[in-house]
Parts: structure tokens; C-alpha cells; sequence
């Protein structure tokens, strides 16, 4: 048995997502209002499909069973690692399972379902022999170790984990905000305008939820469509919406958790790949913000 959120300490590893951390209470502690666009009077809410009537084609994470290991009822499909991604999946259980997934001394932490279900897990980390390991909660913060494996990864192109959905940005190719985003960029060409019309819609149609924001729950993961139905939702929210909308036009998005200064904020924004080059976007904050790129400091990135 071992104590999972003290091996952080012990290993001398960076911060990690642990059930500590993001996405639990103490989010953005504070009142955010929504800054809309200088666009706002001509603003309009789009019917998703009902522009764009083409084919919907989508770079989607798949557990082909080509590279497959198994043990103690957990299986890890590691057959599509090229491409940034692998997928475990756990057992049935009355308790939470955490996956660790560890490069060197970078740790990630994630709840695994107990559904037996495959979740789909970035390899952000870049290239390398990755550690693959799950825990199972004994009581409160326990948990006792039920599998180790170790995956070699070896990707031509690191960024490429940005193009396609994982835990933290998950969407289908029938999820609304995939087909908004492609009514939304039908007539647009270029990246760099389809990335700022995506932001401009998200910042015009969400307000801030400050209410969620106080009551946020442990292990919460963002609903893009429920935040595009609902058209409000805390940072985590938008990052997430944002980069599913762009990572389906085939642009690659991260989502970035950090600290925003000077009030020291706990959040989420995005960094997107535009010309050769990561452009910071918080479709949060919105355009009218006083905050730069100088005021953020990212922590991990998915």
C-alpha cells in the first residue's frame, strides 16, 4: 500500500495532476466577468450543422490492439503511440483508479473510469520510455499499486498529440462543437483565421459560471457540448471547447494549466499553433483583458 500523493515527494518530480490539483475546488477564486468582442452587436449563436453539409473527418484516437499489454485486468493499447496517444483501460471497481504516467522525472496523474471503458491519455512529455502505472484507492488519499508497464515512444512530430482528443479535450466526430466548428470555418482558409473566428465565437457566446466555479468537484472533466448548450462554464471550460473546435480543423491545441499574475490565479487558457509558432489565446479573460502572455506561467499542458 502507498500513500499515491506523497511518491510525488519522494521521487523529487515536477507538480502533477494529481486529486489536489486541477480541476478541483479553489479554481479561479475569484469573480470573473465575460468580455465580449468588439463584434458583440453583430454577434449571432450558430445552429451547429446548420451551414457546413460536407463529410466530417477528424483525426480520432483508435485501440487496435496491434501493441497491447495486459495484467491484473488492466489493459494498455499502445499500438498508435506515433501519433501521441495511448489508451488504458481498467477494471471494474467500487473505488477510483488513478493512472500515473511518467517520463523521466515528469509525472501525470488521471482518474481512469470504472467502467472498463478505454481512456485516452496524451504523451505530452515528447520521446522516450514512458512509465505506465495504476493505482487502486484503498481509503482517502491511499492507494495500492495494481499495475507497471514501460512504452517506449518514438514520434516523428511531438506536436502531433495536439491534434487529437484525450481526457481533458474529449469530442467525437458527432459532438456538436466538431460540426460548429466546421459551420463556423466553411468559407476560411487559412488557420490563423479560422483560430481567431473560434475565439472571437467562444468569447462572445460563453459567460463566466462563478457559481461553478465555487462548487467544483474533484475529478471534474469539461463537457465541450454541455458548455456550448448551457453557454457558460469556468476556464477549463472554455480551454477545453477552444482547443476541440480548433483540433478539428487539424490545428494543434494545447490546453495549459498554470498561474496568472498578478492575483496569482489558478486557470486554464490555450496555446495554439499558428505559422510555425505557439500563440498564447484565454478566451476566458477575452480581448479586453489587461493580461499579457508575461503574466502566465504554465505548469503542465495536455
Amino acid at each position: 500500500m502507498v500513500l499515491l500523493t506523497a511518491l510525488c515527494f519522494l521521487t523529487g518530480c515536477k507538480k502533477t495532476a494529481s486529486e489536489e490539483q486541477f480541476p478541483n475546488s479553489n479554481i479561479e477564486d475569484v469573480e470573473v466577468k465575460s468580455s465580449l468582442s468588439d463584434t458583440q452587436g453583430d454577434f449571432k449563436v450558430v445552429e451547429p450543422g446548420s451551414v457546413y453539409t460536407g463529410p466530417i473527418e477528424i483525426p480520432l484516437p483508435e485501440a487496435s490492439g496491434e501493441v497491447v499489454y495486459e495484467e491484473n485486468g488492466i489493459t494498455v493499447d499502445a499500438s498508435h503511440t506515433e501519433d501521441g496517444y495511448l489508451m488504458v483501460k481498467g477494471i471494474a471497481s467500487d473505488v477510483r483508479l488513478k493512472v500515473r504516467i511518467s517520463l523521466d522525472e515528469e509525472i501525470y496523474t488521471y482518474d481512469l473510469n470504472r467502467e472498463q471503458e478505454y481512456e485516452v491519455y496524451p504523451l505530452q512529455m515528447g520521446n522516450g520510455t514512458y512509465k505506465v502505472q495504476v493505482y487502486r484507492q484503498v481509503e482517502g488519499t491511499n492507494y495500492s499499486p495494481i499495475y507497471y508497464t514501460e512504452v517506449k515512444v518514438d514520434m516523428p512530430d511531438t506536436d502531433r498529440v495536439y491534434l487529437y482528443p484525450s481526457q481533458y479535450v474529449w469530442y467525437t466526430n458527432d459532438k456538436n462543437a466538431v460540426k460548429l466548428s466546421f459551420d463556423l470555418c466553411v468559407d476560411l482558409t487559412s488557420d490563423s483565421e479560422k483560430a481567431e473566428c473560434i475565439y472571437n465565437y467562444i468569447v462572445n457566446l460563453l459567460t463566466y459560471d462563478n457559481e461553478k466555479a465555487a462548487a467544483v468537484e474533484k475529478g471534474y472533466l469539461p463537457d465541450v457540448d454541455a458548455t456550448l448548450r448551457e453557454r457558460k462554464g469556468i476556464c477549463f471550460d472554455y480551454s477545453a471547447l477552444l482547443a476541440a473546435m480548433l483540433r478539428a480543423q487539424n490545428i494543434p491545441v494545447r490546453l495549459a494549466i498554470g498561474y496568472v499574475q498578478p492575483d496569482n490565479i489558478y486557470h486554464a487558457w490555450n496555446q495554439v499553433y499558428l505559422d510555425g509558432e505557439w500563440i498564447w489565446m484565454d478566451s476566458t479573460f477575452g480581448p479586453a483583458s489587461s493580461c499579457t502572455e508575461d503574466n502566465y506561467t504554465k505548469e503542465r499542458q495536455y
